[in-house]
């Protein structure tokens, strides 16, 4: 018996040093210094799980690049990526390379990931190697545990866990591309008495084990049934910044922030947004902005994680019909946006990226606004524009005209004239085209002196640099402004 303990005690050895936890004003510090903190749950839409995302023979950068690039087109800062310890374990320099890609990919989009190490859900049994195939109509079918229940109560695996962990936190520990570490997601979700006992001594260790590199991000791990009991108070106590999941309505998901608050660090809710269970981009992003918290959904791509299915896929899969309202994800395979309506909330509240934020009374809530100097015909310009998730520009007041005039003169001197949304309809009138709603006839107008003509070949209009509005024939190319 002695040697055997001697073994474990030389392989395994506990003893480590490093950073202590971030004070409260540090955490402090940290969040504040940072961009708004709003991405998705990422994985390429072609892997099933983490280990077919990150192993060399199904890594796929190219795809990354294109997906990643949808999430800078909505504005996004950051994307939480799971990785997994079997991918380390079998190819570590491999494995540490393919990251660099993917974080250089990151760094060429504008987003810091926050990157995962270890997860509890679903498949309890992971192996490297070739993955299963999903099965039809289930979500995350075949989506697996780091490092599994197997690792977890084999103690001798540990020193395999700390390698990792300690080797892959201590290469970036001083890289500002990585915006944190996620240490653990939803550590006691699916374990028995058994596995959570193991857990709750292998659990602080990681901490440990990542604080021992000193790393310049947070660790966080984010608790998921509240903030009671063992293992919920590890995650909090060691956390330099304090993450929760909430898949609740509006008025329940703003009591958990009220809960988180008492903690007084940062805050990201880390998982989010399941349609049918009333939560939503449209009705809980505002109050993440409300309380200055971090957001971040679940689900960005459809794909073979099949995020759009919801949970009761595993007891009653939909293999014979799709669910009427998509559960997650935020684009359909071809890049398109599940709901447009989303798209635009959510570029809105990510600060109206590369454009104009108007502060004045708006129309249907439109406060977005970009200009584009390529001249195009009206039409061509409408569906450029709604290629960003936009419309064709739609002004809604004095103030609102007056900040877009302000934002073109000041930004575009080589274009005179840009289209807007505004057009004139069968009738002689003038309305406002809104993807995802009803025409709706203008309210405002601020047309120049002797317009709009009645030239039946002039149905469109552009705002000059004064402010002005005119009818113009829709053929003649102008440069365009966008709204969203």
């Amino acid at each position: 018996m002695v040697p055997l303990i001697f073994l474990f005690l030389t392989l395994f050895n506990y003893e480590v040093y490093g950073r202590e936890r971030w004070t409260e004003a540090q955490a402090s510090t940290w969040f504040q210094s940072q961009t708004y903190i709003m991405g998705s749950q990422y994985i390429t839409s072609d892997a099933g799980n983490q280990l077919e995302m990150f192993q060399n023979d199904t890594f796929n950068p190219t795809l990354i690049d294109y997906e990643l690039g949808l999430a800078e087109s909505l504005g996004m800062t950051t994307m939480r990526i799971f990785l997994h310890d079997l991918a380390y374990s079998q190819d570590p320099t491999g494995f540490k390379s393919r990251l660099e890609t993917l974080l250089q990919i990151c760094s060429k989009h504008g987003i810091k990931p926050l990157l995962t190490i270890f997860d509890s859900c679903w498949n309890a049994f992971p192996k490297a190697g070739k993955q299963p195939e999903p099965r039809t109509g289930v979500m995350l079918s075949a989506w697996v545990q780091s490092p599994g229940v197997i690792a977890l109560l084999d103690q001798t695996q540990w020193p395999r866990l700390q390698t990792y962990v300690k080797d892959v936190v201590g290469t970036y520990a001083n890289d500002a591309r990585v915006l944190g570490w996620d240490l653990w997601n939803e550590p006691d979700n699916s374990y028995n008495a058994t596995q959570v006992t193991a857990l709750e001594q292998l659990l602080p260790q990681v901490f440990d084990w990542a604080r021992s590199v000193d790393p310049t991000q947070p660790l966080t791990s984010g608790v998921f049934h509240g903030v009671t009991g063992a293992v919920p108070m590890i995650q909090i106590n060691n956390s330099d910044v304090v993450s929760f999941h909430n898949y609740d309505p509006a008025s329940n998901f703003e009591g958990m922030v009220k809960t988180m608050q008492q903690f007084n660090r940062p805050i990201i809710c880390t998982e989010y947004m399941a349609r049918t269970r009333g939560s939503s981009f449209i009705t809980h992003l505002p109050i993440g902005k409300q309380y200055n918290i971090g957001m971040i959904n679940w689900g960005f791509v459809n794909g073979k994680t099949q995020n759009n299915y919801p949970w009761d896929s595993w007891q009653n899969p939909y293999t014979t019909y799709q669910p009427y309202l998509w559960f997650h994800e935020v684009f359909r395979n071809d890049g398109t946006p599940y709901m447009v309506e989303e798209a635009q909330v959510i570029k809105r509240l990510n600060g109206c990226p590369k454009g104009l934020k108007s502060t004045a009374a708006s129309l249907k809530g439109l406060t977005c606004y970009n200009a584009y100097t390529t001249p195009l015909n009206s039409t061509d310009a409408a569906a450029a524009c709604a290629k960003t998730y936009a419309n064709l520009g739609i002004i809604g007041s004095a103030a609102q005209n007056a900040d877009v005039m302000n934002y073109v003169s000041a930004n575009f001197s080589s274009c005179d004239k840009f289209y807007i949304g505004l057009y004139q309809d069968a009738y002689g009138g003038y309305d406002w085209p809104m993807s995802g709603w009803t025409y709706d006839n203008s309210a405002y107008v601020n047309w120049k002196t002797g317009y709009p003509t009645n030239d039946t070949t002039a149905k469109c209009v552009v705002l000059n640099k004064d402010g002005t509005w005119t009818n113009q024939a829709c053929s003649t190319p102008q440069c365009y402004i966008c709204s969203y």
